[in-house]
């Protein structure tokens, strides 16, 4: 059996990140190599200071600004976003999410039926969101009109 000392694996783990000995990658390219090399990049749609995939990101690329990975996933196909955490993947693993995918959609008895009965009762909100994802590509939270904040 192969050992490692701990910082060795510290290293690995972390660079397999692109987190370890700094930013590895530069630019529009490098973001799209950060992504794929991250396997998983959660999308959160609340700033603060900044959106924590932009961090994430930032952290990880020379020269990031944020929607570079907008451009990389949505203008360029490389990627998709899937899930009841929202994370974007890599394209080519696309085949492989879509059985998973189907499953949920489609109510099979191993999978729980919450999204479908929320996707019956938000059916209207539903369509409304995509339309305006059609539209402008992108939508941010106070885009929206809510009733009371």
């Amino acid at each position: 059996m192969l050992t490692i000392d701990i910082d060795t694996a510290r290293r690995f783990i972390l660079g397999k990140q692109g987190l370890w000995p700094g930013r590895r990658w530069r630019g529009p390219q490098g973001t799209a190599q950060a992504l794929r090399e991250m396997e998983y990049l959660q999308l959160d749609p609340l700033q603060m200071i900044a959106r924590s995939h932009d961090i994430a990101l930032h952290s990880r690329v020379l020269d990031y600004q944020p929607g570079m990975w907008e451009e990389a996933a949505y203008k360029q196909r490389q990627f998709f976003d899937w899930g009841g955490w929202l994370a974007t993947r890599p394209m080519d693993e696309l085949p492989h999410w879509r059985v998973i995918m189907h499953r949920e959609r489609d109510g099979h008895a191993d999978v729980g039926t919450r999204i479908i009965t929320m996707g019956k009762e938000h059916a209207d909100a539903i369509v409304e969101m995509r339309d305006l994802l059609q539209e402008r590509e992108t939508v941010s939270n106070r885009d929206l009109k809510a009733a009371n904040r």
